[in-house]
Order: C-alpha cells, then structure tokens, then sequence
C-alpha cells in the first residue's frame, strides 16, 4: 500500500490500526491455543457529535487506567480459566470497530492492551443510534465469540438516549441479546455532571416525530433512568453513572471490577456461549 502522498495524520492512523491488528490476532491465537475464557468482554463508548478530543481521551484514558489497575488485573485472572477477551466498539449513527477481540490474561497483557488504547486515532460520528450499535453487536461482533466463554458482558456508556430510532426498537435488540444470554450494563454520563430532565432530542435524518414525541410523565425522564430503562439487561445487569466525563475513570474502574468479578453462572442460565 502506497502512504507516501497520504496526509501525515491519515498515514499514521493507518500505522497505528495495522499495528492493533496484528497484535489483536497474535492475541487471539493465543486464545484459542487457550481454547477458552471466563469472560468476553465488550465496550462499547459514546463516538457520538458531542464527544470531542478531549472527551473521546478521556474515556481511551479512563479504561486503561483502569485496565493498569493492579485489583482490575487480580479480578480478571481470578476466574478458572485466569483470562478474559476484551473488544472495543466505537458508536454514533454507525458502529465502529475500534479494538478487535484481544486475549487479556495477565498484568502484562493488561498493559499492552492499555497502551493500544492510548494509541488509537479520534474517531467521531453524528446522533446518539444506540439501537443500531445494539444490532450490531448481535449480527456481527457476538456472532459468534472466537472462543469458548462462561459469560458474556457489553458494557455500553454514552451521554444521551438514542435519537436513531424509537424506544421499541432499541427495547428489542437490547432483549434479542438477553435473550441469548448476554449481560448489559450501563454506564450513562452525565456532560456536567447534572441529572437533567430528558426533553426532546434532536432527531436523526430518516426518523420520524411519530418516533420520538415529547416525552410523558410515564417515560424515563432522566439519562440515568433512561438507561436503567431500555439499556441494562439481563443476569445481574447494573447501571453505574458517570458524574461528567471526568468522572468517567473512576466509573469504569468500578463497572470492570463489578462486570469481570467471576461467578459461577447460575444453574439453567443460559449463556452466549450456546450460540
């Protein structure tokens, strides 16, 4: 591939992507010579307009600080098979793929994982469509898991509800994904770090009043609950919110801790793995 005439930050950004590529598959053979895990991990963060520069470090920061964490990295090599993957989903009115399934099983992975983070270039998208990032997930990301794995877990943060498509749907593709035994947790953040109350939202290309009317006394009135709502699902799902996008370390380091805690699953519960 020819870069010489690509612009200095086109150029590097394809570097740094070619890069976690090849790691993330050495990464995976490694997985699969381990034939299984304890954990598959997805996150998925807010690339949405209203996540800038600052904003999108500070989630890339917040993660890997938190994957450094000595009492991360204990909880992730506590379970039988000591190891998790761990992707990472970018998304706005289109998912991105912005760190593929990488094999996570000891401090050191840790570290390399959290340094991939600090290198990946600034992607941005338009509107806040939860619903297709949800879809997504089930068609092409989850589907299916590269290896064997007790749970599966997407932990899904953002600043806003979906202004994509309607409730119904983003209520639907959130339960075809419990239905197939994924646990969801939610990690709304709050831009000021005030509970607001939700009012009508700006609406994406293609969507419709009919879709998004004024909110009713009987809907989730805030992020928070909104969330709580139409986002968290399944087996011990959780909401934990982030108090602004500084807070959004301190947040995520809790939600790792919480979401890779290693429990037998219950018996008769089913698991993604049985895809």
């Amino acid at each position: 591939m020819r870069t010489s005439n690509c612009h200095p930050r086109f150029a590097a950004a394809l570097l740094v992507a070619g890069t976690i590529a090849l790691l993330a598959t050495g990464a995976l053979r490694q997985a699969a010579a381990e034939d299984a895990v304890d954990t598959a991990l997805v996150m998925a963060v807010d690339i949405s307009q209203s996540v800038d520069e600052e904003r999108y470090r500070l989630q890339m920061e917040g993660i890997a600080q938190a994957l450094e964490e000595p009492g991360v990295v204990r909880v992730i090599t506590s379970g039988p098979h000591k190891a998790i993957l761990f992707a990472l989903i970018g998304w706005a009115d289109q998912p991105k793929v912005l760190l593929p399934w990488t094999w996570i099983g000891s401090a050191s992975d840790a570290t390399a994982v959290a340094k991939m983070l600090r290198s990946l270039p600034s992607w941005s998208g338009e509107y806040t469509c939860l619903g297709r990032m949800l879809k997504y997930l089930g068609d092409v990301t989850l589907n299916p898991v590269p290896v064997r794995t007790a749970r599966v877990v997407v932990d899904v943060s953002g600043d806003g509800p979906d202004n994509c498509t309607s409730i119904p749907y983003v209520r639907q593709q959130r339960d075809l994904l419990v239905g197939d035994g994924v646990i969801i947790n939610g990690l709304p953040i709050l831009e000021d770090g005030t509970e607001r109350t939700i009012q009508r939202w700006n609406r994406a290309p293609g969507s419709t009043q009919d879709e998004f009317p004024l909110p009713s006394k009987e809907d989730a009135r805030t992020l928070t609950l909104w969330y709580e709502r139409y986002v968290m699902g399944g087996q011990g799902a959780f909401v934990i919110t982030a108090e602004g996008y500084e807070d959004f370390a301190r947040a995520i380091r809790r939600k790792f801790i919480q979401e890779i805690a290693w429990r037998e699953p219950a018996a008769g519960q089913k698991t993604a793995a049985a895809r």
